[in-house]
């Protein structure tokens, strides 16, 4: 019961008391007077005559007395009360060191130095039972910080994921591997990195009796990367997770493009030599009664050519040892992607503009994307020198038990001996030694022809994978390093497949934050300065998994803002603006609910930013205040200060936007054990409670209560 409804109770009873004392001293009167002789009813009448204003008085006098006695014992036993009931929930749930104010009437001292004194007995028996727990579990922990330890200290990027997609492990390489991509973190979806379908297939494709799978796919930025997939499994041999192992291609495509290049500079400064050397050993072979003096000049150019073919040959060999040696690597690979690197290796090499037709099949194909791009920039160079191909179309299309791999142009297709030649012609790269090479291990065809409506096109055959991915049900991703990046209960979490509404506040990851600003206006031209977030996720505060950003707000920062925070105009000069923060917010913060204190505030200034960028950020949002108001009606002060006092939460890094998260963050998880105290277990519970509250304070800022 709030303040607000004791208060209303208390006046209808105060009123009830007045009215009750009134109409019994009326009656007494009553009673009294029709007792009384005449002889004495003319005496008392007299002797009251002229005393009606002092009785008046005395009478209001009286009630003013008992209004005030009877305000005091309503007001000061339900408040106290009320006040005792919220600090002994604080205690049990979200802070036992909490300890009940003893002030107030004799009786609630006593009921609050009872229930003190029984708090301290609960801490002792809880450090006892800690102390219990701890010593039982502390070989468990020790194997636990020693996977934690062997992940964190390993070269290659190791993500061990839940059956359903949680990351509940990853180490310092897989950070690294990835860039510190903001997707990447305890409780998150892989599919925020690496595509879903990949995943889902390979998990497929093991279902069907493979130990283990590989595959290769293109990230956001162009990264190519190699993925192993191993499942765990218990001892019933049900899949109760996957271990991903991560290798990066990517430098295997730089080195064969500098290859390439010293293929082509090796290639260029080689033939006027031997042009010189030519024409000088035909001229000397054409006139053998020349000038001894100028035979001498001619064999002087072919020492001297040949000296510099040689020292050039050394050169090469030398500087292209680094590159040589790549192997065969035939992984399952999106045919999306497959197409993404051959257009982008195509431009890069070959200056020609390359479209891609990704087709509405979704088809997956078993090759090695190295030797196939190596061959596809081969023909296109050709096709560029030899046919003035400018412009071509690469698209994917499913032939039989194949996919066909076409390159498509407008003109006129090679001559079919030429073409021939092309194939047999020796690559470079790495790749095997021709085109035709290149086919025959991937157990294909190729040819050209001519093409409807004056085009012409080469179209390769490739193998399809075994098995077509079929859709899946969602996977989520964690993952950790020492010593507390692991979090092996996520494993029995269920599926997202619930609506958020429905989902218990137990089992979603939560992204907190705050901003700093230039003001308080955002519609009158207030700008962000600075954005910082931490994820909740499990219950638990990951102080590892923080973003931090100062924001370029292209306009001055008001002397009185600086004063709150500290973040001069020289700190932001230079930093990214809004347009670029907000995308890297909105993916780290993707699939999780949004937590802040009085988070409206923060809320107006992303909404205006939203619409600039075309970001936007559909997930619920949760304010700590207003969820402190709900579960502590009897306290006026929910303030961020306020709150961690309650809670017993320290105050560091106070008005910077990281700082405010975290402490935010800390007093987050423990509301969240109060409100499952009090029965708010789901997130639609939580809003509808927020939401209460938020109506509540709205009503008495409007009507003055």
């Amino acid at each position: 019961m709030n303040l607000r409804v004791l208060r209303g109770r208390g006046g209808l009873l105060l009123v009830v008391s007045v009215a009750y004392v009134v109409v019994a001293c009326a009656t007494l009167a009553v009673l009294v007077w029709s007792g009384l002789a005449p002889a004495q009813r003319k005496s008392l009448g007299e002797a009251l005559d002229g005393q009606t204003a002092t009785l008046v008085l005395g009478g209001v006098m009286a009630l003013a007395g008992l209004g005030v006695v009877l305000a005091y014992a309503l007001g000061r036993y339900p408040a106290n009360a009320g006040r005792l009931a919220a600090d002994t929930r604080l205690l049990l749930g979200a802070n036992p060191d909490h300890r009940l104010d003893g002030s107030g009437p004799a009786e609630l001292r006593e009921l609050a130095a009872a229930v003190n004194e029984l708090a301290e007995r609960r801490s002792a028996a809880e450090r006892e039972v800690a102390r219990e727990v701890s010593a039982a579990r502390a070989d468990v922990e020790q194997e636990r910080n020693r996977l934690a330890a062997l992940m964190a200290d390993l070269d290659v990027a190791v993500l061990v994921c839940s059956r359903g997609g949680r990351v509940l492990l990853y180490n310092a390489a897989a950070r690294s591997l990835l860039a510190d991509d903001p997707a990447l973190g305890l409780g998150r979806s892989v599919f925020g990195i690496i595509d879903r379908g990949l995943v889902t297939h390979a998990l497929d494709r093991i279902r069907d009796g493979s130990a283990q799978a590989h595959m290769s796919t293109a990230l956001r930025d162009g990264q190519l990367l190699h993925v192993h997939l191993t499942p765990v499994r218990d001892v019933a041999g049900a899949i109760r997770g996957f271990v991903l192992v991560l290798e990066d291609l990517t430098s295997r495509q730089q080195s064969s493009g500098r290859r390439d290049a010293l293929f082509r500079e090796l290639i260029e400064t080689t033939r006027a030599s031997l042009a010189s050397i030519r024409a000088a050993v035909e001229t000397v072979l054409d006139y053998p009664d020349m000038d001894p003096k100028q035979h001498r000049q001619f064999v002087e150019i072919v020492r001297e050519e040949s000296q510099r073919l040689g020292c050039q040959v050394e050169d090469w060999v030398v500087e292209s040892a680094a590159y040589l040696g790549a192997d065969w690597l035939l992984t399952d690979m999106r045919g999306e992607d497959l197409l993404t690197v051959l257009g982008r290796e195509v431009e890069r090499e070959d200056g020609v503009a390359t479209s891609v037709d990704s087709g509405t099949d979704e088809l997956w194909v078993r090759v090695d994307s190295h030797a196939i791009a190596r061959a596809a920039v081969r023909l296109v160079a050709r096709l560029r020198d030899q046919c003035s191909v400018r412009e071509l179309t690469v698209s994917l299309t499913r032939a039989g038990h194949h996919a066909g791999l076409e390159v498509r142009w407008t003109g006129r297709p090679p001559d079919a001996a030429l073409f021939k030649a092309w194939l047999d012609e020796p690559l470079t790269g790495g790749a095997a030694g021709t085109v035709q090479e290149v086919v025959e291990r991937h157990d294909g065809e190729i040819w050209s022809s001519d093409g409807p409506d004056g085009s012409a096109y080469v179209r390769l055959l490739l193998p399809l994978t075994e098995a077509a991915p079929q859709p899946g049900a969602p996977a989520v991703l964690d993952i950790g390093s020492r010593p507390e990046l692991y979090d092996f209960d996520l494993f029995d979490l269920p599926e997202e497949s619930l609506a958020w509404q429905d989902r218990r506040l137990s089992d979603l990851a939560y992204t907190v934050f705050d901003t700093e600003t230039t003001g308080f206006d955002p519609a009158g031209g207030d700008e962000i300065v600075s954005v910082g977030a931490v994820r909740v996720v499990n219950g638990r505060l990951l102080r590892h998994e923080t973003l931090d950003r100062l924001v370029d707000p292209r306009r001055s920062v008001p002397a009185r803002s600086v004063a709150v925070h500290g973040i001069t105009a020289d700190m932001l000069r230079g930093q990214p603006t809004m347009d670029v923060v907000l995308p890297l917010f909105a993916r780290f913060a993707e699939d999780t609910v949004l937590v802040g204190h009085n988070v409206g505030f923060d809320m107006s200034f992303l909404r205006l930013k939203e619409v600039q960028t075309g970001v936007r950020l559909t997930q619920p949002v949760l304010d700590t205040l207003l969820l402190d108001a709900a579960l502590h009606p009897d306290h006026e002060q929910h303030s961020l200060e306020a709150i961690a006092a309650r809670l017993g939460v320290g105050v560091v890094g106070r008005h910077t936007a990281l700082g405010d998260a975290l402490v935010t963050g800390e007093v987050f998880v423990l509301l969240l054990t109060l409100l499952q105290q009090r029965g708010i277990r789901t997130l639609g519970e939580a809003l509808a409670a927020a939401r209460a509250t938020y109506q509540a304070r709205l009503d008495a800022r409007l009507y003055g209560g």
